[in-house]
């Protein structure tokens, strides 16, 4: 609850409010640049794309209306507070500058975020929120449309519900799926994770990693070191039981399974959060995603286009919607753009330090006319691939 109130509260507090009038010219300048969705001109400028919501399998997707001349920008994977060590590995800086750019371009009615903006696996909230300020803030002061796609890093926000000043419409939050619909092409879009092989296998359990991170962050909140004098205790308490306690029943045991479950939770969260910061993302993941071939992260989109997953959440849509003319996700980090069965698939690839010599600052643009992948280099577009619609 920690991180989902903070974040509620940051987006309230970014996204637009009827204007605050003041005295005297500083405090007046002072608060508008506090609040800079104020001003009526803006009001009147902005217009809310259209959209309905259809079910799919269940699955309220929004789908989303772009009219000539309009285009969508897609991101991904920005991993907003993510540091390895005292390097600081997001693009946040570089972020906010595109979306500053961005958000003066006419043809952008609509920002789409597809999954893993924050780093709500590993990084401190703190370092979430101070690296996902100035981005939320550009795209604050942007009149187009946002939707937030949720990916496997920041699944704990799927269920935010968000609305400004401005109304309905401007702010949507989709759990899984989007849909696009580009001068009669369609396009889905989704996070990716959806096509890894780790995610598929173990179905929902990916999922405990949220809750052992809110877990976590509830325990660091704790002044001092009082969350490992915490974890003590409860190890205390655990031993105390068991050496007290005698299973007799087996109604006892489950009660004891239980207890000792609830009792060395602490521990055990703050070991795998200290584990999973300082070795598991420097050293164990990396070595893994070079030796398993089952996992999804540097597979190139021509393999994925045709894998199995892909072609079953592609079936599905197009048995209620019609034909899908694009496919766009993220995760794998790896900014790719073909063409494949004359349906376009790309990858918006990331915005954190890569390896050297995968691109970074990378996104996707679709018009009706054409699906563009790009780079942000240096203040400046460089297209990578494009194919027409």
């Amino acid at each position: 609850m920690l991180f989902f109130f903070s974040f509620s509260l940051l987006f309230l507090f970014l996204f637009p409010r009827p204007c605050l009038l003041g005295a005297y010219s500083r405090a007046k300048n002072t608060l508008n640049y506090l609040f800079p969705l104020c001003e009526p001109c803006r009001r009147c400028r902005w217009r809310a794309l259209r959209y309905r919501l259809v079910d799919l399998a269940g699955l309220q997707v929004p789908l989303i209306s772009l009219e000539e001349g309009e285009e969508a920008v897609v991101l991904s994977d920005t991993h907003l507070g993510l540091r390895l060590g005292d390097r600081v590995k997001d693009k946040h800086e570089e972020l906010a500058a595109f979306i500053s750019r961005m958000r003066r371009d006419p043809r952008v009615k609509l920002f789409i975020l597809l999954g893993d903006i924050f780093e709500l696996w590993s990084a401190p909230l703190k370092d979430v929120v101070t690296s996902s300020y100035e981005p939320l803030r550009e795209l604050a002061r942007s009149d187009a449309t946002v939707v937030f796609v949720a990916g496997n890093h920041d699944r704990v926000l799927a269920g935010l519900r968000l609305m400004s000043a401005r109304g309905a419409g401007d702010v949507l939050v989709a759990p899984e799926l989007l849909l696009l619909d580009a001068g009669g092409k369609r396009v889905l879009l989704f996070h990716g994770h959806q096509l890894d092989a780790a995610f598929l296998i173990t179905k929902s359990l990916w999922k405990a990693q949220s809750y052992v991170y809110m877990l976590s962050e509830a325990l660091s909140a704790l002044p001092g070191n009082l969350e490992w004098v915490l974890a003590l205790l409860s190890l205390f308490l655990l031993v105390l039981l068991f050496t007290l306690v005698n299973a007799t029943t087996p109604l006892v045991e489950f009660v004891l399974l239980l207890a000792a479950i609830f009792l060395v939770s602490p521990p055990l969260v703050l070991v795998w959060r200290r584990v999973q910061d300082r070795v598991w993302y420097s050293l164990i993941q990396p070595i893994a995603y070079r030796l398993s071939r089952g996992r999804l992260r540097g597979k190139s989109v021509r393999t994925l286009a045709v894998s199995k997953p892909l072609a079953k959440l592609v079936s599905l849509v197009e048995e209620l919607m019609g034909r899908v003319d694009v496919v766009v996700f993220g995760h794998t980090h790896i900014p790719e753009l073909i063409v494949e069965n004359r349906r376009v698939v790309a990858n918006s690839g990331s915005w954190i330090e890569n390896d050297g010599q995968t691109p970074s600052c990378t996104y996707v643009r679709i018009s009706s006319k054409e699906v563009k992948l790009a780079r942000w280099s240096e203040g400046a577009e460089v297209v990578l691939g494009e194919a027409l619609l």
